[in-house]
């Protein structure tokens, strides 16, 4: 007896990533890092009373990195994770209310947790 191979459906098919979506995931993870290699640098450099960066910094920036990453990854017809676009619209929010509701409120540990979210999704998963 001849067995029949089995024909692929989108749910038994694995996906393979393309080399360039690969390093456009790997790019996004570098950049939400060295937001806080940044805030880092510039805190240790220059005295904290000076606030040179604003508390919406590291929010917005997570945003900015995590929205457009995810429009880059769309256009170029690559799956892009729900947890990249929900926490790239979080940290949105969060910086929307750092600049308009209340400047001092610090929001540096929720955007931290929100990039591990990120990060640590798209390692399980294997998609950010």
């Amino acid at each position: 007896m001849v067995r029949r191979k089995r024909k692929s459906t989108p749910t038994t098919k694995s996906r393979r990533k393309s080399q360039a979506e690969t390093r456009a995931e790997r790019l996004t993870w570098v950049s939400l890092l060295l937001i806080f290699a940044f805030l880092t640098i510039v805190n240790d450099n220059f005295a904290r009373q000076a606030e040179l960066i604003p508390n919406s910094f590291v929010p917005l920036s997570g945003a900015i990195v995590l929205i457009g990453s995810g429009l880059f990854q769309f256009t170029n017809g690559w799956q892009v994770s729900p947890i990249t676009w929900f926490m790239g619209f979080i940290l949105l929010l969060l910086g929307f209310i750092n600049v308009l509701i209340d400047p001092t409120l610090d929001l540096t540990g929720l955007s931290l947790l929100a990039f591990s979210a990120v990060i640590l999704a798209g390692v399980i998963t294997g998609e950010t």
